[in-house]
């Protein structure tokens, strides 16, 4: 079940497809949860290729803005909506129902488009801003410090429907996918960064965690929506906190250049 929750991970978070899989079953999906970070990797790896390429023939700022489109492509759109959709549930003056079925909807407001070009921005600028030696390594682990936030989120906070992504990651993230996740980022980011790494699971935790809280006060819970905002807010602030390191020199990579 290990190795198959890793594809399911795979075709989940990207839109490759490596089998045809009508039905994954809630404690399989919740299992792949432990494999998200390295999926994140993946696509970290696939932007640092395309960063290398555009850098022999564009700027810096249009090579970021491409960089940008990339991550959003690389992950289908998938946590891009719900960041929109967890931001017009929150907008909505209205009880709990309402919220919900106002992210069941799938329409997006003028809160969501506000939240996607804000957090389309943070990233862009963010790249923008990246400089070597530390450009390489962040590249690379920014994706999967996003996506291993969900983890910590999974198991915090519990699912607001009885039924969903928010419900099938808390029915598998134990006993395998929350130890997973945490050795794969812990194992990644002291490869890129050395001890100092430690702290960038601890930050990306921390976004994700902040964003599933103000969500789960309002809605009672969690949701997928909410998962796919944790995601990307952790996303951004990993790379926010990847330039502030790097004006300050004291991250270091110790793997990538």
């Amino acid at each position: 079940m290990i190795f198959s929750a890793a594809l399911i991970a795979l075709e989940f978070l990207t839109p490759l497809r490596v089998r045809r899989v009508e039905h994954w079953s809630d404690q399989a999906f919740g299992t792949a949860l432990g494999w998200f970070p390295a999926v994140g990797l993946l696509i970290g790896l696939m932007l640092l290729a395309l960063d290398r390429v555009l850098a022999l023939f564009l700027p810096l700022a249009p090579a970021s803005a491409l960089l940008v489109a990339a991550l959003a492509l690389l992950s289908g759109g998938l946590h891009l909506d719900g960041v929109a959709d967890t931001a017009d549930g929150l907008a909505v003056q209205g009880d709990r129902a309402r919220r919900l079925g106002v992210m069941s909807e799938g329409n997006i407001g003028p809160a969501g488009v506000m939240s996607l070009a804000l957090v389309l921005l943070v990233q862009w600028s963010a790249f923008v801003s990246l400089d070597a030696p530390l450009r390489s390594a962040a590249i690379v682990l920014a994706p999967a410090l996003g996506r291993w936030a969900a983890t910590p989120v999974a198991v915090l906070f519990r699912p607001a429907r009885p039924r969903g992504i928010g419900h099938a990651f808390q029915q598998g993230v134990w006993p395998v996918a929350a130890p997973l996740s945490a050795v794969l980022i812990v194992v990644a980011s002291v490869a890129l960064f050395g001890p100092a790494g430690l702290v960038l699971p601890v930050v990306a935790a921390a976004a994700g965690l902040l964003i599933a809280a103000a969500a789960a006060r309002m809605l009672d819970g969690v949701t997928g929506d909410t998962f796919g905002a944790s995601i990307e807010v952790a996303q951004a602030a990993s790379l926010l906190f990847f330039v502030a390191a790097g004006n300050t020199g004291w991250l270091q990579s110790a793997l990538l250049r």
